[in-house]
């Protein structure tokens, strides 16, 4: 069995130790974090991070804030595989960049894109022909509706729901359990039944 190192020890280690093991093609050898909070995750040992000082044939990341999954992901020369759970839908029509991690029970439906670094996190749903965009994470119980495109860097929040034919724009948050019935511009924080927008940053997620 080949073997993996992941970089992050946060939360999100936990549930993709699970499922890299669930699908039995890697083995976690060892957790790198740059400042760890534990000494190992599900038996794998937590290691510091230091520059790169540490090889490995592939690499998988294992933190849910999407600007910092960026900043490590770039800095990865080595290949990063995508991490399906058995039990989650993904259709043949789907196109998954690299690093992709679809969890439990999830469902990607027909012409979806997902791209590089994408978290589909449990029981999310994104319906047929969206497009969803490079370091997004779609949290817990989600519904993305048909035909939306969903910026790069873009959090939706857990519980929330996106209506038909939308555009999110790039690095903006969802707040959880919102019902987003209008596009949303870059770079926005929206909340609420319906969304509306709270903040709206300048930054540009780098």
């Amino acid at each position: 069995m080949k073997t993996i190192h992941i970089f992050g020890g946060g939360g999100h280690s936990f549930a993709l130790v699970e499922l890299i093991r669930s699908l039995g093609l890697y083995e976690p050898k060892a957790i790198l974090d740059k400042n760890p909070s534990r000494k190992n995750v599900l038996g794998v040992p937590v290691l510091l991070k230091e520059g790169n000082s540490h090889s490995t044939e592939h690499a998988a990341i294992a933190i849910g804030n999407n600007k910092n999954r960026k900043k490590v992901a770039n800095s990865i020369t080595v290949p990063c595989p995508n991490f399906v759970h058995k039990s989650a839908v993904v259709y043949p029509s789907v196109q998954l960049g690299k690093g992709v991690q679809v969890l439990p029970n999830a469902v990607v439906d027909a012409d979806v894109r997902l791209g590089d670094f994408t978290i589909v996190n449990n029981n999310a749903s994104v319906s047929h022909n969206c497009i969803i965009g490079n370091f997004c994470h779609i949290a817990i119980n989600t519904a993305i509706s048909g035909g939306c495109t969903i910026g790069e860097g873009t959090l939706v929040g857990a519980g929330s729901v996106i209506l038909p034919e939308l555009n999110v724009g790039k690095w903006a948050v969802i707040g959880a359990g919102s019902v987003v019935t209008k596009d949303v511009p870059d770079f926005a924080t929206v909340y609420g039944n319906p969304a509306q927008i709270i903040r709206k940053e300048t930054l540009n997620g780098q």
